[in-house]
């Protein structure tokens, strides 16, 4: 059970099993690069605005983590509304059973790839979770997509490898997502 409510909460509580138009992937060599440590530097609001996006998370502002969705994600809910009202049902149930995500910490990101016109980066992402029987921490990774130089992110969460390849191919060719570390028990502070 908890395992399920963590897999929940390190989703965003998102179902991004969707229909992307997904297209076999092309044979041609793509123009990607990844960027050293020095053009990572570039992408300071990357992890602020994945900061921000976790923040809405905890304090329940569902409309502001809608809105750094990744497109595609929003709309397979039926639009932005409907996301929140999702989330809101989702987070309320939760609570009801005694779970509550109680902080998501962005870690130091340190996989990016430029692909054509898109940033993508790996965004590693620690989740406290609040239960009946104490307090659980796992991790997780969302990506974050800019198509503007890094000036604005959007964010993918509940995503794996296989998704990943399916839904851009061309970065999962650069990027590895790593694998999700489940909840583990810590001791109350």
């Amino acid at each position: 059970m908890k395992r399920i409510l963590f897999i929940i909460a390190v989703n965003g509580l998102l179902l991004v099993q969707i229909a992307f138009g997904q297209k076999p992937p092309v044979k041609t060599a793509p123009k990607t690069q990844t960027p050293t440590t020095a053009q990572k530097l570039f992408y300071p609001k990357l992890k602020i605005q994945a900061e921000e996006r976790a923040k809405a998370m905890i304090t329940g502002d569902f409309a502001k983590v809608a809105d750094f969705t990744y497109p595609k994600v929003v709309e397979s809910f039926g639009g932005k509304d409907k996301m929140v009202a999702v989330l809101k049902n989702d987070t309320a149930q939760m609570k009801a059973e005694g779970f509550e995500v109680t902080a998501m910490t962005i870690g130091v990101i340190k996989q990016i790839a430029r692909v054509e016109t898109e940033i993508f980066a790996i965004v590693p992402v620690a989740i406290t979770i609040k239960s009946p029987g104490g307090k659980d921490v796992g991790e997780s990774s969302i990506v974050g997509i800019s198509n503007d130089n890094g000036v604005n992110w959007k964010f993918i969460d509940g995503i794996n490898q296989e998704k990943f390849k399916a839904m851009f191919p061309k970065a999962a060719e650069k990027l590895q997502i790593p694998e999700e570390k489940p909840p583990q028990p810590v001791e109350n502070e």
